[in-house]
């Protein structure tokens, strides 16, 4: 709880003025404004708002007007003399000077009020001075563009009872774009503090200041309820004499520009490893401050100086780290002797390779269809400066400066250092907007592959310091002059054997829809996604080469999951949404797992695949990559699935589906460290369930998640839906800003992901789904549903196999086995679904798995708690029977949900239809029945993309060694578990081979010039059930010409090893 028990602490101006009146915003009947009749005591009304105005962290469509000085939100308030705050009885309320006005004396050309609601900018004065005070007095918010603006002014106003002879003018001024407020109080001329005109007892003076209506929390003004209060003319909290700015949307009052009780804070919250992001610092005043008194500190040492911009802000460039952190931030304005923390952390986003994914891109290289890029070529780039930044600049002083920088690897902690840099061209006067210019690319004299970065440097050419830097991702740099011949050899020569890093890696799915839905245990790989088709640099490492009949990947897939030795796998797909298992379009095993070790992945497996396969031509050098990372084989996977959507509905690991309707939380689904253990977790997560909106107590609907896993360094998460129907996304004590936070971008990225030690958090931008992947193969989607009544989660859930047997809550036993799922705490399994009613689910299943109140993960709003849920627990009933609908509400229900009019039978419904008419009936909202019907559909899509294809024999490798006139037979065959009618197809082989579509074999005779030979065979199977289609690629080239000579004997003993064994069917004849 929050009691605000002191007064504000302002700035106390030494010259007497006040702010004129020219200086409010527009208002009298020449500015459009509604007069407010001459009265005593009256309120308007209530006013429409065009949009939800959010006041202590509440939505708000109306507001009340009240003659004697403020505005209020619930309701009318009439009282005239001025109630102390903290005021109960929902009196919400927002007071510019509370006390007893009186307009219906004759003041000429006064006593009078108006007031104003502005949307769509049909006032552009009024709007501009709304986002100039912002970005004046908040110099740490992120952009802000009002949409709607509310003014109310008491121009030169009486007391009661029609006194004249003294008047006050004020104004209040109320601004928001529907997410965050902000409250100016303006103050012209105060002549008289109560209608007593005296110090005395009798009369209570004006109040100016803030009311939640709860009884607990509030913020005066200074000098309310005194005889003082006509000074607040003298003073301000924003160095502007009579001028009051506060942020009024959270469940705290947040005052503007500068002091000692001025919130520290500071933005933006991340920006890239490499450092130079600049934060806008507010907080202590810098007023008469040098900047050499001004320091800030990111972690326990990396200190750097502050520049000052003016009396409310100073800005600092981060420093580069070495890898991806999260680092808490310091501010020291005694010249570093002491330090203050700030509330929040900084987070430090990994670098990305060739294009920007994780975050919002601030310099592109226009047009660039190369990862790499050669020394003597001409570039273009591209970058974006906002009008709010370059305001903060000194005139005519800052020109940019573009930079080429190096980074090497840091061999003692596996990041990165910067390096060397240059100068490409310099003296480049900025713009506002989107700017670009050409380069000749350097040579930095060192490797033949090195990467780089660029970087827009705002230098001030008077003082030499940088003011904002803005930085590419990495490319690299192909420098033939250094010398290349010998690269790709010297990097093999330092390489193990895959043997020694890749065992225990997955399997990669054989078809794409496997691997998509597979979001436990796979992640879309940034540089190659279906979803990025339109970046020219988009799957550029996963093109095969011309020349060589290889395909080119239009999506890969990495695994989330890592070995013992920190390696990974990836795996790419054709355009047929086949895996590729040759050339340079397939995956192949990482030694470092990108996302759990992305800076020597860059350096160990990409920069030597540029080096030996893109950036050279030689054939063999690119065999020897391939050798040393082994293109990844498929195999069939099924990982399970399972969530809960709607008027809580819920589909289990095994696919069990049922209706469990509590208020309270429960445990979702926790994993245990082994079957037989129910005590030592790794994964716990937790599901809150409440009524949708408080007038439909008898429904409730998923509002919040929490999860936390076992890893050492994992904090719990916490995914809530607050009274403003907003999620609130925290991890530990922290509220994570998932919005975007840097004004200087060129593009925002459809997706933003933030990794953590233990998990991934992606956003996707579109939609506000979040996908939190956990390291131990557990992903989690959670997609805000807007409904008629408010804001509802679903949830879905991918679990990796490797947890058979070990998870239980309200997903169930994962053991294939549907029946007996519904398993309690104790391990009593109550039965299936289609034997129990909703009730019997709801008390002896479902209420079982309430968490204990002190185990909570969650975050809790002021006045909520967890004893609360638990108590709602227990005391709520939910609707365990249909309401009686009438033959035309059930037909209207049937056709929303897709249902036809002659399916009685319930039981021949699918889940989705089922879930969909359960939730209108109850709830009558359409909304929801449709959001239901989609999720379930999306589930069970789920399922069906995870069907198995006909599988090849895993024996059959990737590349046969054949010598020159040799019989070569392959048996083809695959297997299906839904069917043994299999059709085979050969799609690509030599002309004058042959193959048997009813056995599956394939036959040749290599021609007599197979030196040099290489032929690749795929052929595909199809099973007649589902018409699943999966492919096998097997590449025949000749034993001497693509066999290193240290390696022919292995391959020559594997190859005679088919023949004599004859393994499952197929052989090999030489």
């Amino acid at each position: 709880m929050f009691l605000k028990t002191v007064l504000l602490v302002v700035c106390m101006i030494n010259a007497i003025h006040s702010v004129s009146l020219e200086e409010f915003f527009p208002f009298g009947t020449q500015a459009g404004d509604e007069i407010f009749p001459a009265n005593d005591d009256g309120s308007t009304n209530a006013l429409s708002l065009p949009a939800n105005f959010p006041y202590f962290d509440n939505n708000h469509r109306k507001i009340y007007l009240a003659n004697n000085g403020l505005f209020s939100f619930l309701g009318p308030i009439s009282t005239f003399v001025p109630d102390p705050f903290p005021l109960s009885d929902d009196r919400r309320l927002i007071a510019g000077f509370w006390s007893d006005i009186d307009t219906r004396g004759y003041i000429p050309s006064g006593n009078q009020v108006f007031y104003h609601i502005y949307s769509n900018e049909d006032n552009t004065t009024a709007f501009e001075k709304a986002t100039s005070y912002v970005q004046q007095f908040f110099p740490s918010e992120h952009s802000f563009n009002p949409t709607m603006i509310i003014t109310g002014t008491w121009y030169r106003v009486g007391a009661f009872s029609q006194q004249t002879n003294k008047k006050n003018t004020f104004q209040i001024v109320l601004v928001s774009d529907s997410m965050r407020s902000f409250a100016f109080m303006l103050y012209h001329d105060m002549q008289w503090a109560n209608p007593g005109y005296t110090n005395s007892s009798a009369y209570t003076s004006g109040q100016a200041g803030f009311n939640a209506g709860d009884g607990v929390i509030f913020q005066l003004l200074p000098y309310s309820r005194t005889a003082d209060i006509i000074r607040l003319t003298e003073i301000s909290n924003v160095n502007v004499p009579g001028l009051f700015a506060f942020r009024i949307d959270t469940d705290t009052i947040t005052l503007g520009g500068c002091g000692e009780n001025s919130t520290m804070q500071f933005r933006p919250r991340r920006g890239s490893q490499l450092g130079s992001t600049a934060i806008t610092i507010q907080g202590p005043c810098f007023t008469n401050l040098s900047e050499s008194a001004v320091k800030c500190r990111f972690g326990d040492s990396l200190e750097v100086d502050a520049i000052v911009i003016d009396d409310f802000q100073a800005i600092c460039l981060t420093p580069s780290v070495p890898l991806p952190t999260f680092a808490n931030v310091y501010l020291s304005i005694n010249g570093g002797w002491t330090y203050e923390a700030f509330p929040s952390t900084f987070t430090y986003t990994r670098t990305e390779f060739g294009m920007i994914s994780s975050d919002d891109s601030e310099v592109i290289v226009v047009n660039q269809e190369q990862l790499s890029i050669a020394v003597g070529s001409e570039i273009t780039l591209q970058w974006f400066l906002s009008d709010r930044t370059m305001k903060t600049w000194p005139n005519e002083t800052i020109q940019l400066q573009v930079q080429m920088w190096s980074v090497i690897l840091n061999e003692t902690n596996g990041g990165i250092i910067l390096n060397t840099h240059t100068v490409l061209q310099s003296n480049i006067a900025p713009t506002a907007g989107l700017q670009s210019t050409s380069v000749t690319i350097a040579s930095l004299g060192s490797t033949y592959t090195q990467p780089i970065f660029f970087r827009i440097v705002a230098l001030d050419l008077e003082t030499n310091l940088i003011y904002a830097a803005l930085s590419s991702a990495l490319f690299v740099l192909n420098d033939t002059t250094a010398g290349s011949t010998d690269y790709c050899q010297r990097w093999a020569a330092g390489e193990p054997e895959p043997t020694t890093w890749n065992e225990n890696l997955l399997l990669c799915p054989l078809r794409l829809s496997q691997a998509r839905v597979a979001r436990c245990c796979y992640e879309a790989d940034p540089l190659c996604s279906e979803y990025n088709q339109d970046s020219p640099l988009n799957c550029a490492l996963h093109r095969g080469r011309e020349g060589h009949d290889e395909p080119s990947a239009v999506a890969c897939y990495v695994s989330l999951t890592r070995n013992e030795a920190q390696s990974g796998a990836e795996c790419c797909y054709d355009g047929e949404g086949q895996l590729i298992t040759h050339g340079t379009g397939a995956g192949t095993d990482d030694r470092y797992r990108p996302g759990s070790l992305p800076i020597l992945h860059f350096f160990g497996d990409i920069l030597p695949y540029i080096g030996c396969c893109l950036s050279n031509s030689n054939f063999e050098n690119c065999e020897t990559y391939f050798r040393l990372r082994p293109i990844r084989s498929g195999s069939n996977t099924r990982n399970p699935s399972g969530g809960a959507w709607g008027d809580p509905h819920f589909i289990t690991l095994d696919g069990t589906a049922y209706t469990f309707n509590g208020y309270g939380e429960y445990t979702y689904l926790a994993v245990t460290d082994s079957a037989l253990s129910t005590q030592t977790l790794v994964f716990n997560s937790q599901v809150r369930t409440a009524p949708l909106n408080s007038t439909s107590n008898t429904v409730t609907v998923i509002r919040g998640f929490a999860a936390k896993s076992n890893h050492p360094d994992a904090k719990r998460m916490s995914i809530t839906i607050s009274r403003r129907n907003t999620l609130i996304v925290r991890r530990g004590n922290e509220t994570l800003d998932l919005d975007i936070t840097n004004d200087d971008r060129i593009s925002s990225n459809n997706s933003l992901a933030i990794v953590f030690p233990e998990l991934v958090l992606e956003k996707n931008r579109t939609n506000g789904a979040l996908t939190l992947s956990w390291s131990i193969g557990i992903s989690i989607q959670i997609t805000p549903i807007p409904v008629t009544g408010g804001l509802l989660l679903n949830l879905g859930i991918s679990v990796s196999n490797a947890h058979l047997q070990r998870t239980f809550g309200l997903l169930g036993l994962y053991d294939n086995d549907p029946t007996n799922d519904l398993r309690t705490p104790n391990g009593t399994v109550v039965g299936q679904p289609s034997t129990l009613t909703l009730e019997q689910i709801h008390y002896e299943f479902g209420q079982a798995w309430t968490i204990n109140p002190s185990q909570s993960f969650f975050y809790y709003e002021s006045g909520d708690s967890a004893l609360f849920y638990a108590n709602q627990t227990l005391q709520y009933r939910p609707l365990f029977e249909l309401p009686e609908l009438s033959t035309a509400e059930m037909n209207a229900i049937r056709s929303a949900c897709g249902i036809a009019s002659s399916a009685t039978n319930q039981s021949t419904w699918t889940v989705a239809q089922q879930t969909c008419y359960y939730d209108i009936a109850v709830t009558n909202d359409l909304s929801l029945g449709e959001a239901s019907r989609l999720v379930a559909n999306t589930i069970a899509q789920t399922e069906a993309d995870q069907r198995y294809a006909p599988e090849f024999n895993s024996s059959l490798p990737l590349t046969l060694a054949v010598n020159a006139n040799a019989s070569v037979s392959i048996n083809f065959t695959a297997i299906s578990p839904y069917t043994t009618d299999i059709t085979y197809t050969l799609v690509q082989g030599p002309a004058s081979a042959t193959f048997n579509p009813a056995t599956a074999i394939f036959r040749w005779t290599v021609p007599s010039t197979g030196r040099g030979l290489s032929a690749v065979v795929r052929v595909s199977a199809q099973d007649t059930l589902y018409n699943l289609v999966s492919t096998r690629d097997l590449v025949i080239r000749d034993v001497v010409s693509s066999v290193p000579p240290t390696s022919l004997g292995t391959i020559l003993r594997i190859a005679w090893m088919f023949l004599l064994v004859n393994l499952v069917g197929t052989f090999v004849l030489l």
